[in-house]
């Protein structure tokens, strides 16, 4: 009986500890399907890139900080100034993200966000 409870006492320690460790990234607020509504109802299509026909999904990166806000901002694919331009704005303009956790500690982590812009048919 000693044995089995121990056996058991262990494997609980061991949950416990693999528990712990469990890292959980950083998230928008409410999910993807949120941050697709915020993107769609917050873009403004640059005016010079619509005159000149462009088109393209800029890849905005950044670090969660613990406290969920947003920081070091840089665009990983180029592809239009105007559209990079907007893309930044959209992600400075983003409510406070839900930080990594590693261990249920918050820590700091990358993300990242590709705004896609599509000209209207």
């Amino acid at each position: 009986m000693k044995k089995t409870l121990t056996l058991i006492a262990s494997l609980a320690i061991a949950a416990t500890a693999m528990a712990q460790n469990d890292t959980i990234p950083a998230s928008y607020p409410g999910g993807e399907k949120a941050m697709a509504a915020y993107l769609q109802k917050n873009l403004k299509y640059p005016q010079p890139s619509i005159n000149n026909g462009i088109e393209g999904v800029v890849n905005v990166k950044f670090t969660v900080k613990t406290d969920g806000a947003l920081d070091n901002l840089s665009i990983v694919r180029l592809v239009d100034p105007d559209l990079e331009a907007e893309a930044t704005r959209l992600v400075k303009g983003m409510p406070a993200w839900t930080p990594a956790t590693v261990g249920g500690t918050p820590v700091d982590s990358e993300s990242n966000v590709e705004v896609v812009f599509t000209l209207p048919e």
